[in-house]
């Protein structure tokens, strides 16, 4: 049996109510088992609408996770569009810039090459050589290749351990 201050608190169960009305005389009986199929009812009711609640919910939950997982998939789907977008706008630029350096290169050749030609017709072969000569290979080289095997034209510094004495004041 339950106490008074538990009974505040709480509803009693069935098995409950049926110990209370057991108490009665038999003729009684009849009425406590409508009673108690009664609550027993109740309970029933209270506890699928209680599980059809929490199953909602659980939908509602699930719901609600994929159409954040859809959302995460969509902005990584337009990110990576983006991404490969700049990418190819890079490679577009670089192609451009070579192809570019190649046609300044060959332009340059044969200028250099023609000019040498044209000069050294004219009895000049000493501007001739210098057309043709070496820098008939570098100047190209550098358009097409878009490199310089010389040196930095600034020296680097030394540490302050190996500088000249007269550097030092």
């Amino acid at each position: 049996m339950t106490t008074p201050e538990e009974r505040g608190t709480r509803r009693p169960t069935a098995l409950e109510i049926a110990t209370q009305w057991a108490q009665l005389p038999p003729a009684h009986l009849r009425v406590a088992l409508e009673h108690l199929e009664l609550e027993l009812q109740r309970e029933h009711a209270r506890e699928s609408a209680r599980e059809r609640h929490q199953a909602a919910l659980e939908r509602d939950r699930t719901a609600a996770a994929s159409a954040l997982e859809a959302a995460r998939m969509r902005e990584e789907h337009v990110t990576e569009r983006a991404r490969i977008a700049a990418q190819e706008r890079r490679e577009q630029r670089a192609h451009q810039l070579y192809v570019g350096g190649l046609v300044a290169g060959f332009v340059l050749a044969a200028g250099m090459l023609a000019g040498s030609v044209i000069v050294g017709l004219d009895g000049r072969q000493w501007l001739a050589g210098l057309l043709a000569g070496p820098s008939l290979i570098a100047l190209p080289v550098v358009f097409v290749l878009r490199r310089s095997d010389r040196l930095p034209a600034r020296p680097r510094m030394l540490p302050p351990e190996q500088l000249p004495e007269d550097r030092l004041a």
